[in-house]
Parts: C-alpha cells; sequence; structure tokens
C-alpha cells in the first residue's frame, strides 16, 4: 500500500457563516467515512477559501477527491500537492478542522522537514 498525499484550494458558494456550518456537517458526516478508508484529513477555511489536506492509501485519497470535486459546496478546486507520502502528519485524524492559522504553520512545519528528510536523503548517497 502506498501513502499518498493530496491538498488542495477551493472556493466556497455559501458566506463565511454558512461554510462554517457545512465544515462541521463535513467533519461530522466525513470522519467515519473516512476512517473506514484509511484516510485522514485536515480541512480549513479562510477568506471564503477552504483548503484540505488529505492522505492515506493512493486509491482511497484519489477516491475522496472525486467526490469532494462533486461537491456543488464550492468550485474552482485547484491542487496544491499530489505525491507519494513517507509518513502522515494527521495519523487518527479522519476529518478533523484546523483553524486558518493552525493549518498554516502545520503545512510550513511539513514543508520543512520534507526539505530536511531530501537533504538528509542526499547527503546519505554522497558516502
Amino acid at each position: 500500500m502506498r501513502l499518498w498525499k493530496l491538498s488542495y484550494t477551493s472556493i466556497a458558494v455559501a458566506t463565511h457563516e454558512a461554510a462554517m456550518r457545512q465544515v462541521r456537517e463535513i467533519c461530522a458526516f466525513s470522519g467515519d467515512r473516512n476512517a473506514r478508508i484509511g484516510v485522514s484529513s485536515v480541512l480549513t477555511l479562510h477568506k471564503g477559501k477552504f483548503a484540505q489536506v488529505l492522505e492515506g492509501p493512493e486509491d482511497a485519497v484519489r477516491a475522496v477527491l472525486r467526490r469532494i470535486k462533486g461537491d456543488p459546496r464550492h468550485h474552482s478546486l485547484t491542487l496544491v500537492a499530489d505525491a507519494p507520502l513517507v509518513a502522515r502528519r494527521y495519523n487518527g485524524l479522519a476529518m478533523a478542522y484546523r483553524d486558518p492559522k493552525t493549518f498554516l504553520a502545520e503545512q510550513i512545519d511539513d514543508i520543512l522537514q520534507q526539505t530536511a528528510d531530501v537533504v538528509r536523503a542526499m547527503k546519505a548517497t554522497w558516502h
């Protein structure tokens, strides 16, 4: 089983207040489904834009993305990341909400960790 990470941004159709209610509904409904198929995920909403990270088996992650693409609560979905994953960041979180500042901080931490992993791997090949 190959682990995969997908992240995207999209534009909410509803007002911020209504979109926040939808986020709570999405987290409540999708958590059980994601857990059954081995997908972990975090979602945020900021200034009318959704951002979400999906992790898990590649086939399962892609199936979730197909459902998300068809969801009428948003539009203009743009993939940000679509790549193999060495280790999950959100293991145990089938569907969680993060406030925008926490979400962004976690994404920056991931970028820094990935950079460090690449540097370590390159150094190992130099010997």
